[in-house]
Parts: C-alpha cells; structure tokens; sequence
C-alpha cells in the first residue's frame, strides 16, 4: 500500500466544482468542508453525506486469517458481518468463516504496517486489495433518506453489523453506526459507481434540507 501518491476520490471532482477546500492527510485527499464549518456541523445533526473514500482499505483472507490478526494485537468480530474498531481508530468487519475487510482512521497508518507485515507472512493467508468509494451518511433524517433508496428497513439492523443490500440499484455494503450521538450509515461502493450513488444520495438529502458536509465534521485534525 504506496503512500508516496496522494490518492484522490472518485468524487473529488464533483466536490471541487462546488467550491469545497481540500486538505492532504496521510497520503489521501479530503474535502475539509463544503460550507462554513457552524454550517457543516448543523447539517451533519440533520442529515449530511459525507466524502470518505481516501480511507485505506485492505482485505486479508484464508484459513490464517483470523489467528494472524488477533497476533496483531486486532480484536476480531466473531459473527459474519459484525464489526470491530481497530487500536487507532476504523474498522474491521468479519465477510466470512476467514476473510476479513479493514478501513483505517483519518491518518492512514494502521493498515499501512500491516500491510507490511502480511506481505512477508508465509502461511494460508492472501491479501486482498479493496478499493471502495466510502461516503458516511449522518443525521437524525438519514433513515428518511436511506428509505427513498434502499429497500431495507434500518430500524431492525442491528448497528455495527453491515448490510450488503443496493442502494440507487447499485451493490452497496451498509455499516450502521453511531456518531456524535446521531445516526450514521457508512456506504461502501464500487468506485466506478461512486459519481451516481453519490449524485442521488444528495439529491435526496437536499430534498430532505439536508445537504454534503466535508470531513473536518468527522475528523477535527483536518481543520
């Protein structure tokens, strides 16, 4: 996992015609925020969609799996879909008896000396490479939101486990979680469908008066 490029959203262009400011964190670029930032915060409460695709993401996956990571000093989610957080922020989510997906904190670090290290392991073990768009969906309207796209009612999911379901047609793995005390719902798509489930997920969120937040709401060391 290079961290000698800064790598770029999907979405970076459709953000930087609207005007928001960007910042370079552990070798991702981030839109900081959208509006100002009394005006971010208000949305994120009511319901804000947020840009995180420049979170690292590595999958590790064979009968390995799960003893290598717990070596790492990682707690591992024991049921299929469930989540963990990692030492230093983001997420580990168990897709099988032994696979595994990780997205890491704001600063990239965590799966970058991981990655290292799985790299020269020698066992049953395979590292995947994951690129997924991640956008964060936030605010006490974001189930009114998910409704108008996703057939799934979100009120019986239990938070923290992920959901593989569609959202504007589109194959979309959905991580229920809680944030600053309101709802939130973590997207993870395919990057060549990022523009489009982006585009319709905030349109419905401006119909909402909702509206896109940049990541300085989410992770205050952007500002």
């Amino acid at each position: 996992m290079p961290n000698a490029v800064t790598r770029s959203s999907p979405i970076q262009h459709l953000l930087e015609s609207r005007g928001a400011k960007f910042r370079d964190v552990g070798g991702s670029s981030y839109a900081v925020h959208t509006d100002s930032e009394e005006d971010d915060l208000r949305t994120l409460e009511r319901l804000g969609l947020c840009d995180l695709s420049g979170l690292h993401k590595l999958g590790v996956k064979g009968p390995d799996s799960e003893t290598w990571l717990t070596s790492k000093g990682l707690d591992v989610p024991s049921d299929v879909f469930a989540s963990c957080s990692l030492p230093n922020g983001g997420t580990i989510v168990r897709l099988g008896a032994g696979e595994f997906f990780l997205e890491d904190d704001i600063n990239n670090t965590t799966l970058l000396a991981l990655a290292d290290r799985l790299d020269t392991h020698k066992g049953k073990l395979v590292r995947v490479e994951h690129q997924e768009a991640t956008f964060l969906l936030t605010g006490r309207r974001s189930l009114e939101a998910l409704a108008q796209t996703c057939g799934i009612n979100f009120r019986e999911v239990t938070s923290r486990k992920v959901v593989f379901t569609r959202v504007a047609g589109v194959s979309c793995g959905i991580h229920p979680e809680t944030f600053r005390e309101v709802p939130a719902y973590r997207l993870w798509v395919d990057p060549s469908y990022a523009v489009y489930v982006w585009e319709t997920v905030a349109e419905i969120c401006q119909s909402l008066d909702g509206g896109e937040i940049g990541a300085g709401c989410i992770y205050f060391e952007l500002l």
